[in-house]
């Protein structure tokens, strides 16, 4: 692909030490079932103005699934069109961003709670919201004041505000509940705590 976009100078990332170093020529390859390959990857490289190679841990190549992901998705055309990808990088992992405190004092569910109490929706909101707290809602259950949602297995999971989540979390993680375990097994007994 980069070839029919006539790219010329290329930056490859690989968790594969055996196709850079071969490629590089510091390994000979040996094995006549690879050497085609070989062959062909040298014929490649050489179509570069530049070619750099960086190698990638195995366990760090994040974007090795995604990318296999997004090209198997793609539907090829007979011309070449390819809309530039934007990846963007967070500072901080996605769990580390999941709670925050809210600046008023209502629950994170109060407008599912609203709707589940009285049918009545957020003031402002327009078409879209309104649609999509209907639908959001029907996976919601309340009783008496206490909102719980179904899960698939046809369970109920408590909905908690900040206050309460940060005291399960601070009581399953001291072993109120029983020894530390691993971490899904952990996630499940927090989700059943509440």
């Amino acid at each position: 692909m980069a070839l029919e976009i006539e790219i010329k100078d290329l930056l490859v990332f690989s968790d594969s030490d055996l196709l850079v170093h071969q490629t590089l020529k510091e390994w000979i390859t040996r094995d006549s079932k690879i050497l085609p390959y070989h062959y062909n990857l040298l014929d490649l490289a050489n179509k570069f103005k530049s070619l750099e190679f960086r190698r990638i841990p195995r366990a760090q190549n994040v974007f090795a699934g995604v990318l296999a992901t997004l090209s198997s998705m793609i539907q090829h055309l007979d011309e070449l069109v390819i809309e530039p990808s934007q990846i963007q990088l967070q500072e901080k992992p996605a769990h580390c961003l999941v709670m925050k405190k809210s600046s008023d004092s209502r629950p994170w569910y109060n407008d599912i709670k609203k709707f589940l109490k009285i049918r009545s929706y957020p003031p402002g909101a327009n078409m879209t919201a309104k649609s999509f707290l209907h639908k959001l809602s029907s996976k919601f259950f309340l009783n008496g004041e206490v909102v719980y949602k179904r899960t698939s297995d046809l369970g109920l999971l408590k909905c908690v505000d900040e206050d309460e989540a940060d005291y399960l979390m601070k009581e399953v993680h001291s072993g109120v509940c029983g020894s530390q375990m691993k971490g899904h097994l952990l996630a499940k007994k927090i989700m059943r705590t509440g």
